[in-house]
């Protein structure tokens, strides 16, 4: 697995300015666009970024379990696309609380369109409990929405170019 670990001068300093290996940022989706779309968005907030991209939550959970990444980001529904024959794995209604039973410390940003509808984005919350870091976003997002959240999770201040990739 390739990792970037490359430390970023601030001008005039012979100190590291940022952290001193890139973020690790899992995605899993089941609409391939959506951590293409986050990796642009990322690879602009950091200088150096590892993106695992995952359409299959069953990969990333394997993944997940391997080693923690410093931000999850996930969708809370799977397998719901009108016609659809592929299978995508568990949904992020279960993923959440096998991540809450593992007590996992690092954060995650949950998006999904259902948040829109009267409920959902609580009975996710539920889902997720209180021992876990999570954020939550409805879909569709303004980018500096999308921006502002995982520079929060993430706790940095951004200002990157560069992006490296896996697929999982």
């Amino acid at each position: 697995m390739a990792r970037v670990n490359k430390r970023q001068l601030a001008p005039g300093s012979a100190e590291p300015s940022g952290p001193t290996r890139a973020p690790r940022i899992v995605f899993v989706d089941d609409e391939p666009w959506f951590g293409e779309f986050g990796e642009l968005l990322i690879a602009r907030l950091f200088p150096e970024v590892m993106i695992l991209a995952f359409r299959n939550r069953d990969t990333a959970w394997c993944e997940l379990q391997r080693s923690d990444p410093d931000l999850l980001i996930t969708d809370m529904n799977n397998d719901n696309v009108p016609g659809r024959t592929e299978s995508f794995g568990m949904s992020g209604w279960e993923l959440l609380p096998l991540l809450a039973r593992r007590q996992v410390r690092y954060p995650i940003l949950v998006v999904s369109g259902s948040f829109a509808m009267p409920g959902v984005e609580s009975r996710a919350r539920q889902c997720a409990g209180p021992q876990l870091n999570a954020s939550f976003l409805t879909k569709p997002f303004s980018e500096e929405h999308f921006r502002r959240e995982v520079t929060r999770l993430l706790g940095g201040s951004g200002g990157g170019q560069r992006a490296a990739r896996l697929l999982g």
